[in-house]
């Protein structure tokens, strides 16, 4: 059998980051990411983890005969979606962009408008034992948010789809980790 058993990830524990785009990330992996203020944590995530999905359109191309010669590839998109179990200040405003929170002699003020476009950078940072990675996007939308149910029998959750929108260079995002069965060799 070939194959290496301390290769398959089970992640243990993950953070979901968030920041204006263009916020540096902390200078090393081993930093805190709340080394830099800008960052926020949006908080406990659903034991459900996050899903990546990609989606996009393609044509095939056929030779005479029936031959499969080629195949396009266009409008690429790329997403993550990962449940909040917070109420807080961050998941608000990542939910409800463009509202407003006011609080006054103890009692909070939430006004909720339409929503607006609000791209924003963020980090979902990953661990299984020693291994950590950090998923960089570098530009982002909530551009989803799934039903909130309210209710004595099912816990408050948010489920946010982001959706990843590539730099001029083409990039979506960029990992960073330290597992050294991934290194790349020269």
């Amino acid at each position: 059998m070939s194959g290496n058993v301390n290769n398959p990830r089970l992640w243990e524990g993950a953070d979901l980051w968030t920041a204006p785009v263009a916020t540096a990330l902390p200078p090393e992996l081993d930093d805190a990411m709340g080394t830099v203020p800008a960052w926020k944590a949006v908080g406990l995530l659903s034991e459900d983890g996050a899903s990546e999905a990609r989606d996009e359109d393609t044509t095939d191309f056929y030779a005479w005969g029936g031959k499969l010669i080629r195949t396009k590839r266009s409008k690429h998109k790329r997403s993550i979606t990962v449940t909040c179990l917070e109420d807080n200040l961050v998941v608000f405003g990542l939910v409800n962009p463009g509202s407003t929170v006011e609080t006054t002699a103890g009692v909070n003020k939430r006004t909720v408008k339409i929503p607006k476009t609000n791209k924003r950078s963020f980090v979902l940072e990953l661990v299984d034992g020693d291994i950590t990675r950090r998923r960089h996007i570098p530009s982002g939308e909530v551009t989803a948010i799934g039903e909130v149910k309210l209710s004595e029998s099912d816990m408050q959750a948010f489920e946010l789809t982001i959706t990843i929108y590539p730099d001029a260079d083409d990039v979506l995002y960029v990992d960073y980790d330290n597992d050294t069965a991934n290194a790349a060799t020269a």
